[in-house]
């Protein structure tokens, strides 16, 4: 039996339809590129809420789904010190993911090059010549197979090194709400850490859509933490006024370290979060994806393969593990670091290191903001 597809993606979440999306691009009209690809998802469609939010110096297609687009933010410390922090050239933009992937599912299961399969995947199994999925009507084979599933809890990229490092979740919980009150849209709240004053990693942020509305999203972050209740930010935010709960939003984020193998045996490349394009240390994951994608199609394009991808450098794989290392053993009290990021270094050395594309002068610049006594600690250990 020949080769059923060139091209398997497993999951259709970002990282599994962006990619999608530029496979299908690379092979266009006139092109030599295989066009035969097969999409696997379980998920039906779903219209609950989903807001992804990420900085950026210059538009991408994902901005034909903004909700909301601020140059200035707003970071409140523990105590309840505010401090405003310009952009410049960036803005901060928040997308609605979930009208972005009901379109581009639409988009791509209506392309007949593509076959949409909407099962689980049990296993994938891998070959020199070709790799396999195992799901609901059996195996489906392909000359590339991209893995976007969910790690799983505690994976790690050696397995003889999997609970060396406890494993670390990003937990959020937000509510869109109505206020009688006028909200500020000029900025928006980035980090609010005085709205949750537990011993664990918490903070809120606020993207303000409008001057009725506005997302309000409690993170906490840490080993095995209760997930977070948005109350108290969403009753600074109203102030005296009336507001009203519309809709609600939630989920979790494995922060893995070390990060995780990308190549998996000769036809496998795992992708997304499942690749560690979610920074380790903050769980960032949108410019990551988008650049990602697009080293995957170059790669394709110059090798014939997808596997030509700079790895993460690694000193930056070091310093999102000791970033771990301290948030296990600091919780609330590496709050003084992450304010540091954006009040005591240039803004612009900040957003490039938190994305994990910085140049050597937004490294230095950034360790000279962070207060040392807590990765000290985390590298005695």
């Amino acid at each position: 039996m020949g080769v059923e597809f060139d091209h398997v993606v497993v999951g259709a979440g970002l990282s599994g339809l962006l990619l999608t999306r530029a496979l299908l691009a690379r092979a266009g009209p006139g092109s030599e590129a295989p066009t035969r690809l097969l999409l696997v998802d379980p998920r039906p469609h779903d219209d609950r809420p989903l807001t992804y939010a990420f900085w950026s110096d210059r538009p991408s297609w994902l901005h034909r789904w903004s909700i909301g687009s601020w140059n200035t933010l707003r970071v409140v410390g523990r105590s309840g010190k505010e401090t405003t922090v310009p952009l410049g050239r960036w803005r901060y933009t928040a997308v609605d993911w979930a009208r972005a992937r009901a379109d581009l599912l639409d988009e791509i299961t209506h392309d007949p090059r593509v076959t949409f399969m909407q099962e689980s995947v049990d296993f994938i199994h891998d070959g020199p010549r070709f790799a396999s999925i195992v799901a609901g009507r059996g195996a489906v084979q392909g000359s590339w197979v991209y893995d976007s599933r969910p790690p799983s809890w505690g994976e790690s990229s050696h397995p003889e090194r999997r609970h060396a490092l406890p494993a670390v979740a990003q937990r959020f919980r937000g509510v869109w709400v109505r206020s009688t009150m006028p909200i500020d849209t000029t900025a928006a709240t980035l980090l609010d850490f005085s709205a949750d004053p537990g011993d664990d990693l918490g903070f809120a942020y606020v993207l303000p859509t409008s001057h009725a509305s506005a997302l309000v999203m409690a993170v906490r972050m840490g080993h095995d933490v209760p997930r977070p209740d948005p109350a108290v930010a969403v009753a600074r935010l109203a102030g005296e006024g009336a507001w009203t709960v519309v809709d609600e939003e939630s989920g979790d984020t494995p922060l893995l370290s070390p990060q995780p193998p990308r190549r998996v045996g000769h036809r496998v490349l795992a992708i997304g979060v499942r690749g560690g394009r979610a920074r380790p240390s903050t769980g960032y994951a949108v410019r990551r994806i988008l650049t990602d994608t697009e080293m995957i199609r170059r790669s394709l394009d110059r090798q014939g393969h997808p596997f030509d991808i700079p790895a993460d450098p690694r000193w930056q794989q070091m310093l999102d593990h000791v970033w771990l290392r301290a948030l296990n053993r600091e919780g609330a009290g590496l709050e003084p670091a992450f304010v540091a990021l954006f009040t005591a270094a240039p803004v612009e050395s900040t957003l490039r290191f938190l994305d994990g594309g910085p140049r050597a002068h937004d490294v230095f610049a950034v360790l000279r903001a962070l207060p040392p006594r807590p990765f000290v600690r985390a590298l005695l250990g």
